[in-house]
């Protein structure tokens, strides 16, 4: 398992194409969960190879004022 040292910190986070994990971070949440939102559509991602993932901060924060909601509609 992961320690909190292993984790980029947000303020390191400050480049435009963040790995899921550094997307993660951004987001305050897990890669899982990045995974899942670029399988159903409501996030864009590169995907150079078959395991890398990359994402466009730009992505991230149209993804944010996107007003998405867990759950579904509010």
């Amino acid at each position: 398992m992961a320690t909190e040292k292993d984790r980029p910190s947000v303020e390191t986070v400050n480049s435009t194409i963040l790995t899921k994990r550094e997307a993660a971070t951004y987001l305050r949440c897990t890669p899982r969960y990045i995974e899942r939102q670029v399988r159903s559509g409501r996030l864009r991602a590169l995907k150079p190879t078959g395991k890398l993932w990359r994402v466009r901060r730009s992505e991230l924060e149209a993804f944010l004022e996107s007003g998405s909601t867990i759950g579904g509609e509010p």
